[in-house]
């Protein structure tokens, strides 16, 4: 009787005759039964998936049934209508996806088109990668900057100076530099400046810049005893190269 029932059940979906509702429900219901009688591929095959929309748990779910019911030689008619279904919601969402890569891409040209002369391949990296989990604050008056050379007594070279004209705060995925916070630390006889964070090599490691030879190193604590690792030969490298590649990795 249980056979019969899966069976049923199983042609229903291949025939495209339940809605994702229905077969979700009848799925929970009867999912050990399913993998007794099915086996565990079979099972796996045919399980909805929380993460898949209702019209892609039963395309998926479909195709996993007719192979079933092909390899017990019952051979329902295979209806292409969950296909379609799925097909038009992937495009939709491709559309929906480019548009929203359109308006981010305008977002960005909008609010930090400034940077194109500064900075030209760091801001067209951005109109690909940015996310809304991502911050920039425009630069700092040349007044705070000259307060935090006398706060910290050091003339900060002309490449950070003209960094920090144009960026005050700068927030990606396992990045942040904020003026604000910028501050000094003595490592292995030398003293950085600390610009903020940049978990390349590990989570929480510092970001720091040499003001002498302006080249730009991370401290990596992963290194018993940490040491600094340069990854820059100025900050303009830092923002047109490392970060560019930087976040090529994340793009998309």
């Amino acid at each position: 009787m249980i056979l019969e029932e899966i069976t049923e059940k199983l042609i229903l979906l291949s025939e495209a005759k339940l809605s994702a509702e229905e077969w979700i429900h009848w799925f929970a219901q009867h999912k050990e039964n399913v993998e007794k009688i099915c086996g565990r591929r079979a099972f796996l095959g045919m399980k909805p998936k929380d993460s898949f929309s209702g019209t892609r748990n039963l395309y998926i779910g479909q195709l996993a049934a007719f192979d079933w019911l092909q390899s017990q030689k019952i051979s329902p008619n295979l209806s292409d209508l969950y296909k379609k279904g799925w097909e038009k919601e992937f495009n939709d969402f491709c559309k929906a996806e480019k548009e929203r890569e359109r308006q981010l891409q305008k977002t960005v040209e909008n609010q930090f088109g400034y940077l194109k002369n500064i900075y030209p391949r760091f801001l067209k990296q951005l109109t690909k990668s940015y996310s809304t989990s991502d911050h920039i604050e425009k630069g700092a008056s040349q007044e705070r900057i000259q307060n935090k050379e006398k706060e910290l007594s050091i003339q900060f070279p002309e490449d950070l100076i003209l960094f920090y004209q144009n960026i005050s705060r700068l927030e990606l995925e396992g990045l942040t530099i904020d003026f604000e916070e910028l501050d000094t630390e003595i490592i292995q006889s030398k003293i950085y400046l600390v610009l903020g964070e940049f978990w390349i090599y590990g989570d929480g490691d510092p970001l720091l810049y040499h003001w002498e030879s302006q080249k730009v190193y991370i401290l990596a604590h992963g290194h018993q005893p940490p040491k600094p690792i340069k990854i820059a030969n100025s900050v303009s490298d830092l923002v047109e190269k490392k970060l560019v590649s930087y976040l090529k990795e994340y793009e998309n």
